[in-house]
């Protein structure tokens, strides 16, 4: 019995032998521009030990010192080493700083080097905290375009559509998800859409927005959430780098027309019927608004051009259309407050 005790005690201190083993280990050398009190030293060596660094030491700076990583071991369980510079109470890591007593951005730090690597700590970031390599591969997908016909399918199947496309995880917060899975029908064909925008169109019906993301440790994926003042997202479409009548041409053929007390919607589907750009509503902030696009409006008759024709009737009802473009740069026209 006392062997079987034994056993067990040996096999749960092998297992945890193991996974320490397994973890990266950050051992930090921190140079001291200025030599603290003994006092000092010990208690941010205390304070480091305590946000999660291995082995730490400190001593008088270098001409030569920098802040640095140097990574040793197998890459599946490496071990950084790294060097600090202690700049009055401020101390200085490749691509981070904190002060005394900021627990938290220190832990945040270790964890992004043994998530991501020495090497992510510098790289430059740019749009939503990626890399430009990263922003590529986000781009990359979200330019597929959309195959299947989603006109009169439920929402929540054009969401999940649209996300089989990408190869790329789609992460839903759980706030999100009672709006995500909408029974609701979806009334606009976004099949040849590019399926950023696509998906941007459908989200923004639900009052969702999208944003691509990497979370510490994992590769970079698309998160569906609820929008939040200041949370950079991805947008439904582009500004155009060109004018409007180059980015869409067919805006600006001209017609003999007149429109007598004819719903908006009607009007807007009969013009979309002779176009080549496609139209999309911003159903959300129209419904947010209150406004129905059963509303009648009145064009007077003469010669003139889709997009006046459009943006005399859609002021009628409080609403305009702009001239964007998707990821392959197709245009289409947006209608919204």
């Amino acid at each position: 019995m006392k062997i079987r005790v034994a056993t067990a005690y040996l096999f749960i201190f092998l297992a945890l032998s193991t996974c320490q083993a397994t973890a990266a280990v950050v051992d930090l050398e921190v140079a001291m521009e200025t030599v603290l009190p003994i006092t000092r030293i010990k208690a941010w060596a205390s304070f480091l030990q305590k946000a999660g660094f291995t082995n730490v030491q400190l001593r008088s700076a270098k001409l030569t010192d920098m802040p640095k990583v140097k990574t040793l071991g197998r890459k599946e369980s490496p071990t950084f080493v790294v060097t600090g510079i202690l700049v009055g109470d401020t101390l200085h890591l490749p691509g981070g700083t904190f002060k005394y007593g900021q627990i938290d951005e220190a832990k945040l730090w270790i964890k992004r080097l043994q998530g991501d690597g020495a090497a992510a700590l510098t790289t430059q970031k740019g749009a939503y905290g990626l890399s430009r390599d990263q922003i590529v591969e986000v781009y990359d997908q979200l330019t597929l375009k959309v195959k299947a016909k989603t006109a009169g399918q439920t929402t929540k199947e054009v969401i999940r559509s649209i996300s089989r496309i990408w190869n790329l995880q789609v992460s839903v917060d759980s706030a999100a998800r009672a709006q995500l899975f909408s029974e609701v029908p979806f009334n606009d064909e976004l099949q040849g859409v590019t399926s950023g925008t696509a998906m941007a169109i459908v989200l923004k019906s639900t009052g969702l927005i999208m944003l691509p993301d990497k979370p510490i440790g994992s590769g970079v994926r698309i998160r569906i959430t609820k929008p939040v003042k200041g949370l950079e997202f991805w947008p439904v479409g582009w500004e155009s780098t060109q004018n409007p009548g180059k980015t869409a041409p067919d805006l600006f053929n001209e017609l003999s027309v007149e429109i007598k007390n004819t719903e908006i919607s009607k009007t807007v589907t009969a013009i979309g019927q002779r176009l080549q750009t496609r139209i999309f509503y911003d159903y959300a902030s129209i419904a947010k608004r209150g406004i129905s696009l059963d509303k009648k409006v009145n064009v007077p008759a003469g010669k003139i051009f889709y997009k006046k024709i459009l943006d005399i009737a859609l002021s009628q009802a409080g609403l305009h259309c702009e001239v964007m473009v998707d990821e392959a740069n197709q245009p289409f026209l947006w209608i919204s407050p």
